[in-house]
C-alpha cells in the first residue's frame, strides 16, 4: 500500500523533491528507486519484551502519537531563530543545544507531518477497521471473556493525566509541592 501511494503521489505531481532527492524527478530515476524498494525484503525484527505487554502498548501509544518536538525541549524562540535541546547519541545521549533559523526549524518540523493519504498506523486481521467489531466479539466468545471496563471511566482529568502520563497537575512544576492550583480563568486584558 505504501508503494502504491508513493507512485500515485509521483504521477499526480504531489511528491516534492529537494537536495539529493532531486534526481528522482526524472521518471527513469524514480522507476529505478521504485524497483530497488520492491526488491528489498522488508522483515521487521520483532522480539519479546522483557517488561511485559502492558509496557509495549504504553510505549507504542506514546511513540505513535507524539509530535516531532515537545515544548519542554524548546529553550528560546525569536523572529530569526529557535534554540532547543538535542541528544547526541554518539556521545552516550549527552544533551546539548542547537539553534536553527526559524525557516529551517519549520521545514524540519513539517518533514514529520505525513502527506494526505498516508496512514501512520495500519490495522490488520482481527483489528482491521472493516471487521473489527465482529471479529473481536468472536474472539471474546472463544476465550470466554467480557469486554473490560474502560480504564479511565469515572476518573477526573487530573486522575487521567496521572494514570496515563504520570503527571500530577496538583504538584508545582518548580518546587514539587502538592496542592498546586492552576488559575481557572484568564484575566481580561484592558
Amino acid at each position: 500500500k505504501f508503494m502504491d501511494a508513493l507512485k500515485k503521489f509521483y504521477t499526480s505531481g504531489q511528491l516534492l523533491f529537494s537536495g539529493s532527492s532531486l534526481q528522482f524527478q526524472n521518471p527513469t530515476k524514480f522507476q529505478q528507486l521504485v524497483d530497488l524498494l520492491y526488491s528489498k525484503e522488508w522483515i521487521p525484527h520483532i522480539k519479546e519484551t522483557f517488561k511485559g505487554a502492558k509496557n509495549v502498548i504504553e510505549y507504542l501509544g506514546r511513540y505513535t502519537h507524539r509530535i516531532a518536538i515537545s515544548n519542554a525541549r524548546i529553550i528560546s524562540v525569536d523572529d530569526k531563530s529557535v534554540t532547543f535541546k538535542v541528544k547526541n547519541y554518539k556521545k552516550q545521549g549527552e544533551t546539548s543545544q542547537m539553534t536553527l533559523e526559524s525557516t529551517e526549524f519549520i521545514r524540519r518540523f513539517l518533514m514529520h507531518i505525513l502527506p494526505k493519504g498516508f496512514v501512520k498506523i495500519r490495522y490488520y486481521g482481527i483489528l482491521s477497521n472493516r471487521t473489527k467489531k465482529k471479529k473481536l466479539k468472536i474472539c471474546r466468545n472463544i476465550i470466554r471473556r467480557d469486554y473490560p471496563k474502560p480504564l479511565l471511566e469515572g476518573l477526573t482529568t487530573a486522575q487521567i493525566l496521572l494514570v496515563l502520563f504520570g503527571v500530577d497537575i496538583h504538584k508545582c512544576p518548580k518546587c514539587s509541592k502538592r496542592n498546586f492550583n492552576m488559575a481557572r480563568s484568564i484575566p481580561q486584558l484592558e
